[in-house]
């Protein structure tokens, strides 16, 4: 499946550094969610940058399945059809980082670098309905504004960066993603099957008031990825928005080495 992508051009089209990053966004997320750190890493870094939309995201086809293996499949279908094939870093969040983690099982050459957002390569077990209830709520509500969802949304999540993540697919009174097959896949994608050993180089970055990487996930997180780093940085789980220039100064180091 090829999905919808977008490419941040190379200023001046000159490009410094002879690597692609791949951008790829968690659940509920779109080409959006990673922007603004791929436009800095872009400017700083000089090189292409391929921002990813996940199947049942943002304007990407839908399809009822979603399991790992065949969304790293859809990844790897569309840097074949834009002819991207070494090089590569990949930047996910969440599960966007289980995407990335899968990739290294296909393609464990052309990977240069893995920077993961949040997750650990394990089985999770969180009950997420409270989200989907809300979500649920504001389409049979038929909320038409960002505006109005945004006041509905506000009695249920009291942090606004995280209502605005979501209301970043919301267009014209319907959600980009496709809620339903969400909602019927959600145990697929906290799931987790265990990959081949990668001996690339891997950065963790995880959040310090997050249990998505906690110390009972280190001993299957350095199995599969034994020259993994993990750093802390002082957030949640959306520590790309929380701590953006932190978030962003990490992933720059990391390029650069």
């Amino acid at each position: 499946m090829i999905l919808n992508y977008s490419i941040i051009p190379i200023k001046n089209f000159y490009q410094k550094n002879n690597i692609t990053i791949i951008t790829i966004h968690g659940l509920f997320g779109n080409t959006y969610s990673l922007h603004y750190i791929a436009k800095i890493l872009n400017q700083k870094l000089q090189c292409k940058i391929i921002e990813i939309n996940v199947r049942n995201h943002g304007l990407s086809p839908k399809n009822n399945i979603m399991n790992y293996t065949i969304m790293a499949q859809d990844i790897l279908d569309t840097l074949n059809y834009i002819s991207i094939k070494n090089n590569i870093i990949i930047i996910g969040h969440s599960m966007g980082g289980k995407i990335a983690m899968t990739l290294t099982k296909f393609i464990p050459n052309f990977i240069k670098k893995i920077i993961i957002l949040d997750i650990a390569p394990v089985n999770y077990f969180y009950n997420n309905k409270n989200i989907f209830f809300i979500l649920k709520k504001i389409n049979k509500l038929k909320i038409m504004t960002k505006k109005k969802a945004f006041e509905i949304m506000s009695f249920y999540i009291t942090k606004k960066y995280i209502i605005k993540y979501f209301l970043n697919s919301f267009f014209n009174g319907k959600w980009q993603f496709n809620l339903p097959i969400l909602n019927n896949e959600y145990n697929k994608i906290l799931s987790w099957e265990t990959i081949p050993t990668w001996s690339g180089e891997s950065l963790f970055l995880k959040g310090e008031k997050s249990s998505y990487i906690n110390i009972f996930h280190y001993k299957d997180l350095f199995n599969q990825f034994p020259l993994a780093r993990i750093y802390n940085i002082p957030a949640g789980h959306f520590l790309h928005i929380e701590e953006t220039n932190i978030v962003i100064n990490q992933i720059f180091n990391f390029c650069l080495k």
